[in-house]
């Protein structure tokens, strides 16, 4: 019994790398690649914002403010920089506060952040991309593309789900804080 338990864990594993084997590379463009839709998910979650995004963009640059507003990622550190690793804190509701040194793996300007990690390569991948995207009537839409790839996704069912009201909850926090504060420097220049 216990061989035969034994070597079907060794078929799942081996199958699952296989199927999985393409997860270690470190895609930015944040395009799907690969054929297993069962191991991973993705979450994409976006708000529009009354802002330019040269003016969002100088607000969530601005690590040191994310605790006043961001309940699930109170806490970056680090330099923003390709190839650097920084520190965050994530808080999911409903879940103990974990600690995170994802790799910055691209970083554009008014328009893109995206770091990753994983977890022996192809057991476990999440790339994390933030895009400022300017939309057709002026606004910025503030959004974030999580993916989770690799065989341990088939366990992190109520993790993602999770994760995702986070994330939406985040993006609402972050709309709110931009347009207060970047309406409170509006004030200044009409008193």
């Amino acid at each position: 019994m216990r061989i035969k338990f034994q070597s079907r864990i060794v078929t799942v594993i081996s199958t699952a790398i296989i199927l999985t084997s393409c997860a270690a590379s470190k895609d930015t463009d944040m395009k799907d690649k690969y054929n297993s839709k069962i191991m991973q998910r993705v979450i994409d979650a976006w708000i529009d914002i009354d802002a330019q995004p040269e003016e969002v963009w100088e607000v969530l640059v601005d690590f040191k403010s994310w605790e006043s507003w961001n309940s699930f990622i109170p806490m970056i550190e680090g330099n923003l920089q390709v190839g650097e690793r920084i520190r965050i804190k994530v808080v999911p509701p409903d879940m103990k506060p974990m600690i995170f040194e994802p790799e910055v793996y691209e970083v554009i300007p008014c328009k893109k952040i995206v770091w990753g990690g994983s977890f022996l390569k192809i057991i476990y991948r999440g790339d994390h991309a933030i895009l400022l995207e300017l939309t057709p009537d002026g606004k910025t839409r503030f959004r974030q593309i999580e993916r989770f790839r690799g065989p341990m996704v088939l366990f992190m069912g109520s993790m993602i789900k999770k994760t995702e009201v986070g994330y939406h909850q985040m993006s609402r926090a972050f709309k709110e804080w931009v347009e207060k504060k970047l309406g409170n420097n509006i004030h200044k220049y009409f008193l």
